[in-house]
């Protein structure tokens, strides 16, 4: 009999946890991963050469990952589809297959969701709900949705977490940052991609997405942002019957924007739909700073009087008023084919490495803008230029951050999602002009007035604590301990230079001080009266031990000069 699971250590389980990761990666012919990750020696040798002769791993190498990723299951199926949204990181064959994992897992029994709703409520399912679906309508890894109806009578969608995710996903991703930081120590080329950085970004993301209170929050956030927009719809959050592990939202009644028969069956105009649904989002990133981060086809409904209704706000986008100042100057460089003005603007979004030679990127991406020079905007496919970007990027060692991704993913699903209903959808052409509307709000000289307060206020603050940082300096420099630490190797030499002709500044200071207190002193005790001793005067004794110690300290400052 075993210990129960709340009493056996996490070292414990992230070990059989890790040897069970290394067991698959072996598995499918990644018998070099576990070598690297030094996890060999769970593993028989001979399991090499049974591995290389079987089918499984004359598969490319590209199918045998995302085999391996389905096979460990939901934290690592969601890091899969989050890094399939990176193509800055990811080869294009392997981004293909990535694209292919689906959340789609067998449900856990009625039972189970029984007691985690009763264990979060605090209360029998019957006073909450008038009638609730045994069978799901959808199940994913981290929890899966039923159909409900309140008390009250309003229908509801349920959705309910998996009793023991959370304890899966804190122990893998907890291995996944232990293997990144191994990594990082072994290999440059995981130093450059900040895998810990990369790791952390998704245990946030993911961890997240398993408090549906904050899925709740992001949804109240969006209908707020839409209150006075009547084409869009977000339904409500029932807040009673909501908590970290249960969330309940209003049922929406509509035909999914994926089903073209059924909107064009019901009337619908598919061209009018495109432009709410692009102007939609725009609005969302350039305008709002926060946006809707899984557009698919399935979280798009279309409801009575053509009123388009998102659902699912387990993703979202937040972008900072510089990001979007950026993603408006990285639409008008792409329209008006400006390779210069792009790359500057992917400086500013981006962390490029040091050793990037910029003028050779200006060029190919000027090469690459003078393939759509004789297309008009309506013809360019945003997903074609964002992927050759993002091979430029991976070329020229450019690492962008999670929320262009993530914007720049929204655009391409959101490009194909628009092309699907409306084949002259022109997503770049719909962005351009809130993009200039933005930057010419930016340059409204009556927004001047809020950067000149924060100005002053930034010249108040400095000069505020400029007296306290004078004081503490001099104290410093009073004790002995202020240090000014440099890191320019290049300049090593000149910095060496410059420092030993101060020391020498300094060295001639203290002799001269030196010298002159000699003097100042001798003048003060040598004595008035001529008293002799053994032919010298008492006035002659001491001068000539002053002097002795003049000679002394001067010896001793030059020798540490030339040191």
């Amino acid at each position: 009999m075993g210990l129960p699971d709340r009493f056996t250590p996490k070292f414990y389980k992230m070990g059989v946890r890790a040897r069970e990761v290394a067991a698959v990666f072996v598995k499918h012919g990644f018998f070099w991963v576990a070598e690297a990750l030094e996890v060999t020696r769970y593993f028989p040798r001979s399991l090499r050469e049974k591995i290389v002769t079987t089918e499984d791993y004359k598969l490319p190498v590209a199918v045998r990952i995302r085999r391996v990723i389905e096979e460990l299951g939901p934290t690592y199926i969601k890091a899969g589809q989050i890094l399939s949204s990176r193509p800055d990181l990811i080869p294009p064959d392997i981004l293909k297959e990535l694209a292919k994992l689906q959340d789609d897992v067998p449900p856990f029994p009625y039972e189970l969701v029984q007691d985690v709703i009763e264990s979060e409520l605090k209360t029998p399912m019957d006073r909450v709900f008038r009638s609730f679906a045994r069978v799901p309508i959808a199940s994913a890894s981290i929890g899966q949705v039923h159909e409900a109806v309140l008390r009250n009578g309003l229908e509801v969608v349920v959705k309910v977490q998996r009793p023991d995710i959370e304890q899966i996903v804190f122990i893998d991703t907890d291995l996944m940052h232990a293997i990144a930081s191994y990594a990082e120590k072994r290999f440059q080329w995981a130093r450059l991609y900040n895998f810990v950085e990369r790791v952390d970004e998704f245990t946030k993301t993911i961890r997240q997405e398993m408090d549906y209170t904050i899925e709740g929050q992001n949804a109240d956030r969006l209908r707020r942002n839409f209150e006075d927009d009547d084409t869009i719809y977000v339904p409500e959050i029932f807040w009673d019957c909501t908590t970290r592990r249960v969330l309940t939202m209003e049922y929406i009644h509509g035909v999914k924007i994926k089903d073209k028969d059924k909107l064009l069956a019901r009337g619908c105009d598919l061209t009018y739909l495109t432009e709410v649904i692009g102007n939609a989002y725009i609005k969302m990133i350039l305008i709002d700073g926060f946006f809707h981060g899984d557009p698919h086809m399935g979280n798009i409904f279309v409801m009575d009087n053509q009123v388009v209704a998102l659902i699912d706000f387990g993703m979202v986008g937040i972008v900072d008023p510089i990001m979007r100042r950026n993603m408006a100057r990285y639409f008008i460089a792409i329209v008006n084919q400006d390779a210069e003005g792009l790359v500057e603007v992917l400086g500013e979004i981006a962390t490029i490495d040091p050793g990037t030679d910029r003028a050779a990127l200006v060029r190919e991406v000027g090469r690459l803008m003078s393939k759509y020079s004789d297309v008009t905007i309506g013809q360019i496919k945003l997903e074609a230029i964002v992927l050759e970007l993002f091979d430029l990027s991976m070329k020229h060692r450019i690492t962008m951050p999670g929320e262009f991704t993530l914007m720049d993913k929204t655009l391409i699903t959101l490009e194909g999602l628009g092309r699907h209903l409306d084949p002259d959808f022109d997503l770049i052409g719909t962005a351009e002009p809130a993009a200039r509307m933005l930057l010419q709000r930016e340059l409204d000289p009556r927004n001047f007035g809020r950067e000149a307060v924060k100005v002053v206020l930034d010249t108040r603050d400095l000069f505020t604590a400029l007296p306290r940082r004078i004081n503490k300096i001099t104290r410093s420099l009073e004790q002995g301990r202020f240090q000014v630490r440099l890191d320019m190797e290049q300049y090593s030499e000149s910095v060496k230079s410059a420092a030993r002709r101060v020391s020498n500044s300094v060295n001639r200071l203290a002799l001269a001080i030196v010298l002159a207190a000699v003097i100042l002193l001798a003048a003060q005790i040598i004595p008035k009266d001529q008293v002799v001793l053994h032919g010298w005067t008492l006035g002659q004794i001491t001068l000539a031990v002053l002097a002795l110690l003049a000679m002394i300290l001067t010896f001793t400052l030059l020798r540490s000069s030339r040191r």
